[in-house]
C-alpha cells in the first residue's frame, strides 16, 4: 500500500516555508516509487506537510488507503497518539503488517473542497497512473469531504474511472447530520482547536452539508461503507462532550458497516500500539476490504492484461518474445562474470539516478563481450526492482536491425509492466487503427512523445549493440536529441568504437550522456574464469600443463572474448601437444588472423568445401537468418544436393565462422566475421564476393519459386521445409546481383508468367502487402541495371517493367481484398485489372470469371474522377470518414473516404469558398459570402448558423472553438459548447503595441495557414515577411521568411502557406510567386531547404511525413516534408489546381480542377515507401495520367430477360441506351428525355420501354427485332410521350403491370395508375401527413394483384381498377428510416432495403417477408388514403369486423444486416444479392437465418469490386442475370460473368449481448387468428 500525508494549504495555519521544503520531499520520493520508503513527511512540524505525501509503495501495489482527517488535525498529527513517528500508524504499523503487504496508502487532510481532494487525486501520480483499488479514510469532516469527492467524480465524465476504482470508504466519528446543528458544528471547531474562521464558514456551509448528505445515497450502492463511532465523551476545558453522537455519526443506508469504538472524538484514530483494541478494530476491517477487493478483482486482472497486451502486440507489430534474445546471452553469460561493472561509480550513478545523465553509453571493440555485459545488466536492474526494457540489434535479420523494430519491442515491454504505459496505448490504438510500423520517426513521435511519455513513471532501457542497427541516426537526431532532461527514462547502449557513433553521442553534449569504455584490464577475471573453467574439460596429460595453458590463453586474448572462445572451441578438438602447440603458436593477436586461419584449416579439409562456401554465402548475405532446416531447403535446390545431417555439417565445417542458437538459427559468430568476409582484398577460395553471392541467393530463390510447390493451386504444394525468404522474398537480391547473369533473368521472366500470384497470395497471408510494395521497387532496380547491356524492347525487360509497375498498383488498389482473401489473387483480382497489365497475361485459360464491357486499358493512380457538370468545385476537406466538395451553387456533397462513393448532400445556400472538418469527430464547418454553418455529417443535421466574417480566408476547430479568419486581419470565434456564442473579436493587426508587429500585418493577407497543433497563425502580405501569431498568448510572436541567396529575407509575394500537422515538427512550408518553394523553421526564422517547383497550392498530409504541391498546367507533386525530397509527380489536366487535400489516414490525396474532384491513390503514399532504405529513388518518377473524359453516367438500368436479353440504361445526359447483355457492348441509343433519367422499366408482354426523366416526362417506347437490325432490338415505334404535372414531386418508383398497359408511378406525397398506352393518369392517390417513400412490388401470387409496402403496413391492390383488398399493419418500429426498395424472390420472399430518413443512400436494414401470408381476398379497411381518380374518386377503408391474422415480417440477423451496404438484387430462387461494406459482392438464402442470438450467421462472399466504382454516385445501378452481376460504372455495363458461381461461405458470430425480441405483424383477415412469433431486432440502424 502507499502511504501519502497532507496538511492544509492555508497560511493562517502553516509556515509557507515548511510548505516548499515538504513538497520537494514529495517530489523526490515519487521518483522512486517502487521502493519500500517511509517518508518522514512531518519534517519538524508534528502536523506534517502540505499536500499529497507518499508514506510507502512497494512494487506491484494492488491496493491504495488514502487518509483525509478533519478540521484542526494534520497530515500525521491526526493519526498520531504522540509526536513521535513510531506512533504514526497508517505510514508504521500498516506497512510493516503483511496483511497490507501489496497495498499502498495516502494521507490527505482537508482541502476546504472536495474538488480539491478530486483534483489531488486525479493529478497524483502515484494513484492516476495505477489501475489499483481506491479506500478511502475519513476522520470527522474529512469523511465529509471525501462524501463529497465521490460524488463529485460520479457527476463529473472526466473523473468516471476515478470513481469506478472507489472500492471503500471508511468513515471515523464523521458528522454525517452535523448540518441540522449549528451547535454540533460549532462542538465539533472547538474540539478541533481551530479558528473562529472555520465557525463562520461551516455555518455558512450548513445547507451543503445537508446536501451532500441527501444526495450521496444515490451514488453509494457500489461501494462499501464502514462507519466507526465514539462513545466516549471528550473532556476539554473543565467539562465533558460527546461531539459526535452515534446516529449523526452513522449513515442508517442498508449495507453499511458500524463500529462502535472505546474512544472519543480524538482518540478514535489515535492509539497506544499495535495491539490497542480500537487500532484492532480498524486494523481487521481494513485486512478484509483488502482481502475482499483483492479476491474480486484478481480474477479478472489477468485475463484483462492478457488479452490486451495480445492486442497491443497486434497493434505494435510484435512478433515472437522479446525474452527470446535475452535468454540467449544469459545462457552465454558464466556465473560470476561482468560484476566488475557493479562498482564502476558512472553506472551506478545513471542506476540510481545520481547523475542528470540520463544515457549511458558503455562501447568496446569487436568481440569484447558487450552483449553479454548488456544482459547482466538487464539481471541487475530486475533484481533491483527497477522497471527496464531491452532490445538486441541483429545485423542482417531485418526483423532485428531497424531501428523501428526497436522501439516498437521496447514500447511494449513498457506496456507489459507499467498499467499507465499499456492503458495509454490501448487509447492510440482506438483513436488511431493503423500506424506506420516501419517509419521510426513515427513511431516515435505517435507511441512515444504523444503517449508513453505522458504516462509513465520512472523506466530504463538497456540496447545492445547499436552498431548493428541499420538506421540509428534518427535516434540520435530526432529522438534522443529532442527528449526533454524531465522525461523520465534512462537508457543504457553498447555498442562497438565507431568514429560514426562516437560523433553522434558527442553531439548530444557530456551533460546528457556519460561514457564508459571497456578495457582489456577490466574483463581480465572474467576471461580467466572462463578459461579456467572450460579448460577443465581438455584432454591435457596433468594440472600443471592445464594451467600452463590456461595462462598462455589468458595472455593472448587481449580482452577479445570472441577470440577466446573460438580458441578453446578449436583446442576441444586436438589430440597432441602438437596440435596444442601449433593452434596457440598460429593463433594471431587480432581477429583478422583469426579468421584466416579459420579459412586455411578450412580449405585445406579435403571433403565438404563446396558445402562449406555455401553455408558461408548464405549465413554472409541473407536478409535474416535461416534455421537449420530452411538453410537446408535452400543448399538442396542450391547444389541439387540432399544433406542429411546439416547441423552437424555447419558445426564441422565453418563451427569457426558459424554458430547455430539455441532456437536453431544458423549465422555468423559476429558481424566482424560478416565483413571479414567480404573484404575485397581477401584471398581465399571462401571468400565471399557480393555480387556473386547474392546472384547466387535470387538463382536459388527464383529456382524454388518457379518449381511445383509454388504452382496454384497452392494446396498441391509438397515441399513443407521450402525456404521461408523465398516465399517472403521482396527480391532484395536481385539489386545487388549480377544484372549480366542470363540464367538469373530467364528464371525471374518464367517466375512472372507462372507462380507469381501464389508470391502475391502467400505475401498476403502476412496482413500486409508492404512486401509487394518493396518488391516491386527491387524489380525497378534491377530492370534499371540490366537495360545497361540489354535493349529495353526485350519481351522479358517488358514484362519486369509490367511487373514493377503491378505488383505496386495490386498493393494500393485490392489491399483490403486481398488481405481478407488472400487467394482471391488467383480468379478474382486479376480480371479488374487493366487489359494491357503484365497480370493479366498470367490469365489461365478456363477461369469462370471474367468482366465483360470495360475498356480499361492501363493502369491510372487516380482513383476516381468526379464530375460536376452543373457547377463548379469551390471547396475541399478530408475527415476521418468521409470527404466533402463544396459547389458553386450551394451544394456540399460528402463522400465516402475509402470508396468515394456518395453519402450525402447537403444545402449551404450559397457559393461555398471553405470547408473544415474537425479532427476525430463528425463535425464539418462550411463558408460562404454571408453564412457559416457547422454540420453534423453523419446525420446531415445543421447544428449552427452563423453570420460569415468578410472575405474569409481560413477555418479551424480548436477544440470546442471554431476560428475563422478574416481578410480583414481578423480573428473570429464561436464557442460550440456553448450553442455557438460569439466570441470576442481579435485583430492581430492592431491588437499589439509592437510596431514592428503592425508594420508586418497590414495591407491585404495572399496567405494564411492556421496551426492547433502550434497554436500559431502565420501571415503573409504582399513584399512583407511571414508575421507570426501566437493563438494562445493572443499576442504578436514575430516574422520569418524566405531567404535569398544573401540570407536576407525575401519579401516576393506568397501564393499558399501551411503548418506542419504534427505537434512535434514545428517548420512551416511556403511557396512564392516566382516558383520558389521553401521550408522554414518560423520559431527560429530559419530556412531549411528550398528549391523551385513552381507549387502554387499546398496540403501536408495529417502525420506530418509528406507534403503535396499544386503546380501550373495541373501537375501534383509530393514530397518529404522535412527535406523536400521529390517522391513523386503526376498530370493529369491542364486545369489549375484550385485544392489540395490528404486523407485522415494519408493514403489518398484529392485536388479540385476546374469541374472536377480527382482523388488519387499512388504507391508512394502507402505506409512504409518512404523508410525502404533499399529503395530506388523516385525523384524522376513522372506518371501522366489519362486525361478523365466527360462522359455520361448511368443513373438507371433494367434488364430484358428473354432469350436476346439486353440492357436498357438511361443516363444523365438524359439518353436511354441499349447494351448487349453479355458484352456489355452498347447496341445504340433508343432515345433520348431533355434531362437526367431517373429510373427505366421494361414491360415484357408489352415489348414496351418505359422511362422517367429528371422533370417528370413519361416516354413509352415498342422495341422490336428486326432484320435491318440484324437481329438486334431497335424502336418499333413512339408509344406515348407524357408528363405528369398535377404533383411537384419527383417520380421516384415505376412498375409496370405484366400483361396490361400499366404502370404505377409513385412519388413521396402521391402515388399514379398511369396508361403508359396513351399517356393517361387513371387514378391518383394522395397521402396527407409526413412525406414517406413507397415501394410497389407485383404480387408472387397473382398477375392481377400489386404490394404497396409503406413504413407502416402493406396493401394489396387489383391492376385491374386499383382497388385495395386487404391492408397489413407492421407491428415494427422503423423509427429514423424509411423504404429504400424491395425485392421479390421466385419463392415468395420480400427483402424490405431500409436507408436513413433524410439521410444517405446507404443500407441501414434488410427485413424479410413472407408473402404467403399476405392474402388476395377482398376485405374493406378504413380510411387512410385521399383517393381521387381521372374522372371519378374511389373510397378505401378497412373493415372493422374484419379479425386479424398474424404474420412474420423478420429482419436479417444483425451481424450481416450490419455488413450489407447496398442491395443489388435477386437470384432464383431466394437468395438476396448484395454489396457489403468491404466492396465485396455477397449472397445470403432468405428464410435460413438463425433465430435467436445463441447461432452463428452466415452468408455467401463472392468477388471483390474495387472502390473506385462507385466514386461520385450516390445509388448503386446494378442487375443481377442468372449467375452474372451487372454494374454500371460511368458510361459503360461492366458484366461479371458468373461471379456468383465463386462462393466462400462466411460464418460470424451474432451478438449474444442483444436480448431476442418478437416482431408480430397484424394482417385484418377471414381467417382464425394465428400468432407467430421470431426472433429478431426490431428497426435497428447502423
Amino acid at each position: 500500500m502507499s502511504l501519502r500525508a497532507f496538511r492544509p494549504k492555508n497560511k493562517s495555519v502553516d509556515n509557507p516555508a515548511d510548505n516548499t521544503s515538504t513538497r520537494k520531499n514529495t517530489s523526490s520520493s515519487g521518483s522512486f516509487s517502487r521502493s519500500n520508503t517511509l517518508v518522514d513527511d512531518g519534517g519538524a512540524d508534528p502536523k506534517g506537510t502540505l499536500g499529497l505525501c507518499l508514506l510507502h509503495a512497494p512494487s506491484y501495489p494492488l491496493l491504495d488507503f488514502i487518509f483525509v482527517h478533519g478540521l484542526g488535525g494534520g497530515s500525521r498529527k491526526t493519526w498520531s497518539k504522540t509526536e513521535s513517528i513510531s506512533d504514526y500508524w497508517p505510514g508504521e504499523w500498516l506497512p510493516k503488517d503483511p496483511a497490507f503487504k501489496d497495498d499502498k496508502e495516502n494521507c490527505l487532510n482537508i482541502h476546504h473542497m472536495g474538488k480539491s481532494l478530486l483534483a489531488e487525486m486525479a493529478t497524483s501520480p502515484y494513484i492516476s497512473d495505477s489501475d489499483t483499488s481506491l479506500v478511502l479514510i475519513g476522520h470527522s469532516m474529512g469523511g465529509l469531504v471525501i462524501k463529497k469527492a465521490y460524488m463529485l467524480a460520479r457527476q463529473d465524465p472526466a473523473f468516471g474511472s476515478l470513481a469506478d476504482r472507489v472500492y471503500a470508504i471508511y468513515f471515523l466519528a464523521t458528522p454525517h447530520r452535523g448540518s441540522d446543528s449549528a451547535k454540533l458544528l460549532k462542538n465539533i471547531l472547538w474540539a478541533a482547536s481551530s479558528s473562529r474562521a472555520y465557525v463562520a464558514d461551516l455555518v455558512r456551509s450548513s445547507g451543503t452539508l445537508q446536501s451532500i448528505n441527501d444526495e450521496f445515497r444515490h451514488y453509494s450502492a457500489d461501494v462499501e461503507l464502514c462507519s466507526f463511532y465514539e462513545t466516549l465523551s471528550l473532556s476539554a476545558l473543565g467539562g465533558s462532550i460527546m461531539i459526535v453522537d452515534p446516529e449523526s455519526a452513522t449513515l442508517g443506508y442498508p449495507r453499511e458497516k458500524q463500529f462502535p469504538m472505546t474512544a472519543d472524538h480524538r482518540s478514535i484514530c489515535k492509539f497506544d500500539s499495535p495491539s490497542d483494541p480500537n487500532y484492532r478494530a480498524i486494523r481487521n476491517a481494513l485486512a478484509k476490504t483488502v482481502g475482499d477487493a483483492t479476491s474480486k478483482s484478481s480474477k479478472t486482472t489477468h485475463f484483462l492484461q492478457r488479452g490486451s497486451l495480445e492486442v497491443l502486440a497486434e497493434f505494435l507489430g510484435v512478433n515472437g518474445k522479446p525474452e527470446d534474445d535475452l535468454f540467449l546471452v544469459q545462457d552465454a553469460r558464466m556465473e560470476g562474470t561482468c560484476e566488475w561493472l557493479s562498482s564502476k561509480k558512472s553506472y551506478l550513478d545513471w542506476k540510481t539516478q545520481a547523475t542528470t545523465s540520463t544515457l549511458l553509453w558503455i562501447d568496446g571493440k569487436p568481440a569484447a563481450g558487450k552483449s553479454v555485459l548488456a544482459g547482466f545488466i538487464v539481471d541487475d536492474l530486475v533484481e533491483s526492482q527497477i522497471p527496464c526494457s531491452y532490445f538486441f540489434f541483429k545485423h542482417g535479420d531485418s526483423a532485428k536491425s531497424r531501428l523501428g523494430a526497436c522501439l516498437r519491442s521496447l514500447a511494449f515491454q513498457m506496456a507489459c509492466i507499467d498499467a499507465g504505459v499499456r492503458n495509454k496505448l490501448l487509447e492510440l490504438r482506438e483513436k488511431q487503427a493503423k500506424i506506420d510500423l516501419d517509419n521510426e520517426r513515427v513511431i516515435w513521435r505517435t507511441l512515444f512523445v504523444s503517449g508513453i511519455f505522458q504516462a509513465m513513471s520512472c523506466h530504463y532501457w538497456v540496447i545492445d549493440p547499436l552498431d548493428e542497427c541499420s538506421n540509428c541516426g534518427p535516434f540520435f537526431d530526432s529522438m534522443l536529441a529532442k527528449m526533454g532532461q524531465t522525461t523520465p527514462l534512462r537508457i543504457l547502449m553498447t555498442s562497438r568504437e565507431t568514429s560514426e557513433l562516437h560523433k553522434a553521442f558527442s553531439s548530444l553534449g557530456n551533460h546528457r550522456c556519460h561514457r564508459e569504455a571497456i578495457v582489456a584490464e577490466e574483463t581480465l577475471a572474467d576471461i580467466e574464469l572462463i578459461v579456467s573453467t572450460k579448460a577443465q574439460k581438455l584432454d591435457l596429460g596433468s594440472e600443471e600443463d592445464r594451467s600452463a595453458l590456461v595462462s598462455t590463453v589468458i595472455e593472448k586474448a587481449k580482452g577479445s572474448f570472441l577470440w577466446t572462445t573460438l580458441v578453446l572451441d578449436e583446442l576441444s578438438s586436438a589430440y597432441s601437444e602438437e596440435d596444442i602447440e601449433q593452434i596457440l603458436d598460429e593463433v594471431p593477436q587480432g581477429m583478422e588472423p583469426l579468421y584466416d586461419r579459420a579459412l586455411e584449416m578450412m580449405s585445406r579439409a579435403t571433403r565438404g568445401k563446396r558445402l562449406a562456401k555455401a553455408i558461408l554465402t548464405w549465413a554472409v548475405c541473407v536478409i535474416r537468418p535461416l534455421t537449420v532446416r530452411e538453410l537446408q531447403a535452400a543448399l538442396e535446390i542450391d547444389l541439387k544436393d540432399r544433406f542429411l545431417r546439416l547441423g552437424e555439417s555447419v558445426a564441422t565445417l565453418c563451427g569457426q565462422l558459424v554458430t547455430t542458437d539455441k532456437f536453431g538459427r544458423v549465422q555468423m559468430v559476429h558481424e566482424t566475421a560478416r565483413e571479414f568476409l567480404l573484404n575485397d582484398d581477401l584471398d581465399s577460395d571462401l571468400a565471399i564476393n557480393k555480387s556473386e553471392a547474392h546472384t547466387r541467393i535470387a538463382r536459388t530463390c527464383l529456382e524454388y519459386l518457379n518449381s511445383d510447390d509454388m504452382k496454384p493451386p497452392r494446396t498441391m504444394r509438397r515441399n513443407t521445409d521450402a525456404p521461408r525468404c523465398a516465399k517472403k522474398s521482396e527480391f532484395s537480391t536481385l539489386s545487388v546481383a549480377d544484372p549480366l547473369a542470363d540464367d538469373v533473368l530467364a528464371l525471374l521472366y518464367k517466375f512472372l508468367r507462372s507462380n507469381v500470384l501464389s508470391w502475391i497470395e502467400y505475401a498476403a497471408r502476412s496482413k500486409s502487402l508492404s512486401l509487394v510494395v518493396r518488391a516491386a521497387r527491387h524489380l525497378k532496380s534491377y530492370l534499371d541495371a540490366c537495360m545497361v547491356e540489354r535493349s529495353p524492347l526485350r519481351t522479358d525487360l517488358q514484362a519486369i517493367r509490367g511487373w514493377s509497375t503491378d505488383l505496386q498498383r495490386i498493393a494500393a488498389k485490392f489491399s483490403d481484398a486481398l488481405i481478407a482473401s488472400p487467394s482471391a489473387i488467383h480468379s478474382l483480382i486479376v480480371p479488374f485489372c487493366p487489359t494491357e497489365s503484365a497480370i493479366r497475361q498470367t490469365e489461365a485459360a478456363g477461369r469462370k470469371l471474367s468482366i465483360m464491357g470495360l475498356p480499361n486499358i492501363q493502369w491510372d493512380d487516380r482513383l476516381s474522377c468526379i464530375d460536376y457538370r452543373k457547377g463548379q468545385a469551390g471547396a475541399l476537406s478530408y475527415g476521418e470518414d468521409f470527404f466533402a466538395v463544396g459547389l458553386t451553387g450551394g451544394a456540399i456533397v460528402l463522400y465516402h473516404s475509402n470508396s468515394c462513393q456518395e453519402y450525402l448532400r447537403l444545402n449551404h445556400g450559397e457559393t461555398v469558398h471553405h470547408l473544415q472538418f474537425k479532427a476525430k469527430s463528425d463535425l464539418m464547418a462550411s463558408s460562404g459570402q454571408r453564412k457559416l454553418r457547422v454540420w453534423d455529417t453523419r446525420s446531415g443535421q445543421l447544428l449552427h448558423t452563423m453570420q460569415a466574417p468578410k472575405q474569409c480566408i481560413g477555418l479551424a476547430f480548436d477544440g470546442g472553438l471554431l476560428v475563422a479568419a478574416s481578410g480583414r486581419n481578423e480573428l473570429l470565434s464561436w464557442d460550440l459548447d456553448a450553442d455557438a456564442t460569439k466570441l470576442p473579436s481579435r485583430l492581430w493587426s492592431t491588437s499589439c503595441d509592437d510596431q514592428s508587429a503592425k508594420t508586418a500585418a497590414s495591407g491585404q493577407p495572399c496567405a494564411l495557414s492556421i496551426s492547433v497543433s502550434h497554436k500559431m497563425l502565420a501571415v503573409a502580405y504582399s513584399m512583407k515577411p511571414i508575421m507570426l501569431w501566437d493563438l494562445e498568448e493572443d499576442a504578436y510572436f514575430g516574422t520569418c521568411a524566405m531567404k535569398l541567396a544573401d540570407g536576407q529575407p525575401s519579401v516576393h509575394p506568397l501564393t499558399a502557406l501551411v503548418f506542419n500537422p504534427h505537434p512535434n515538427i514545428p517548420l512551416l512550408a511556403a511557396s512564392c510567386l516566382d516558383g520558389q518553394l521553401a521550408i522554414i523553421d518560423p520559431f527560429h526564422d530559419q530556412q531549411l531547404e528550398k528549391q523551385r517547383h513552381n507549387c502554387h497550392t499546398l496540403a501536408a498530409s495529417p502525420d506530418g511525413r509528406l507534403l503535396a504541391g499544386g503546380a501550373g498546367a495541373g501537375t501534383i507533386h509530393i514530397f518529404e516534408f522535412e527535406t523536400l525530397r521529390l517522391l513523386y509527380r503526376v498530370k493529369s489536366s491542364n486545369f489549375w489546381i484550385k485544392s489540395l487535400a490528404f486523407s485522415a489516414d494519408g493514403l489518398n490525396l484529392a485536388d479540385l480542377r476546374g469541374a472536377q474532384c480527382n482523388i488519387w491513390k499512388p504507391p508512394v503514399l502507402l505506409a512504409d515507401s518512404m523508410d525502404d532504405d533499399s529503395s530506388v529513388g523516385t525523384s524522376n518518377t513522372f506518371v501522366d495520367a489519362p486525361s478523365s473524359e466527360s462522359n455520361a453516367r448511368m443513373t438507371a438500368m433494367a434488364l430484358m430477360m428473354d432469350d436476346g436479353g439486353a440492357v436498357i440504361c438511361g443516363k444523365d445526359d438524359g439518353s436511354v441506351c441499349l447494351y448487349n447483355i453479355n458484352t456489355g457492348d452498347q447496341i445504340r441509343e433508343l432515345y433520348a428525355h431533355q434531362r437526367t433519367v431517373r429510373t427505366v422499366a421494361w414491360s415484357n408482354e408489352r415489348q414496351t420501354v418505359i422511362s422517367i426523366g429528371d422533370s417528370n416526362d413519361i416516354f413509352a417506347c415498342s422495341l422490336e427485332k428486326s432484320s435491318a437490325t440484324k437481329g438486334e432490338w431497335a424502336v418499333k415505334s413512339r408509344v406515348s410521350q407524357s408528363r405528369l404535372t398535377t404533383c411537384e414531386d419527383h417520380i421516384i418508383y415505376l412498375l409496370p403491370a405484366e400483361d396490361m398497359g400499366k404502370c404505377i408511378l409513385s412519388t413521396p406525397s402521391s402515388d399514379f395508375l398511369w396508361n403508359f398506352a396513351d399517356g393517361s393518369c387513371e387514378q391518383a392517390k394522395n397521402y396527407p401527413g409526413p412525406r414517406h417513400t413507397r415501394v410497389w412490388l407485383q404480387h408472387p401470387q397473382s398477375r392481377s394483384h400489386v404490394i404497396c409496402i409503406e413504413p407502416e403496413m402493406a396493401r394489396v391492390f387489383s391492376w385491374e381498377d386499383w382497388s385495395e383488398l386487404t391492408s397489413t399493419t407492421f407491428g415494427v418500429d422503423l423509427a429514423g428510416l424509411q423504404l429504400k426498395s424491395a425485392y421479390r424472390s421466385a419463392e415468395g420472399q420480400i427483402a424490405l432495403e431500409l436507408k436513413a430518413l433524410d439521410g444517405s443512400a446507404e443500407t441501414k436494414s434488410v427485413y424479410q417477408i413472407d408473402c404467403t401470408y399476405l392474402p388476395i381476398e377482398n376485405t374493406l379497411a378504413s380510411p387512410s388514403v385521399e383517393a381521387t381518380e381521372a374522372s371519378a374518386p374511389s373510397e378505401h377503408s378497412h373493415n372493422p369486423r374484419a379479425s386479424p391474422s398474424t404474420w412474420v415480417m423478420m429482419p436479417l440477423s444483425g451481424v450481416v444486416s450490419d455488413r450489407i451496404a447496398h442491395v443489388m438484387g435477386m437470384q432464383a430462387p431466394n437468395k438476396l444479392v448484395f454489396l457489403d461494406t468491404s466492396s465485396w459482392v455477397c449472397s445470403i438464402e432468405l428464410g435460413e437465418q438463425p433465430q435467436d442470438s445463441h447461432h452463428p450467421s452466415s452468408y455467401t462472399r463472392h468477388f471483390f469490386v474495387p472502390y473506385d466504382w462507385f466514386a461520385g454516385i450516390k445509388g448503386l445501378v446494378c442487375g443481377i442475370n442468372q449467375h452474372d452481376v451487372l454494374i454500371a460504372r460511368n458510361d459503360n455495363v461492366a458484366i461479371i460473368k458468373n461471379g456468383l458461381e465463386f462462393m466462400e461461405k462466411i460464418t460470424v458470430e451474432t451478438n449474444t449481448a442483444v436480448l431476442d425480441k418478437s416482431l408480430v405483424l397484424t394482417v385484418p383477415s377471414l381467417q382464425t387468428t394465428n400468432t407467430i412469433q421470431m426472433a429478431g431486432r426490431p428497426g435497428s440502424s447502423r
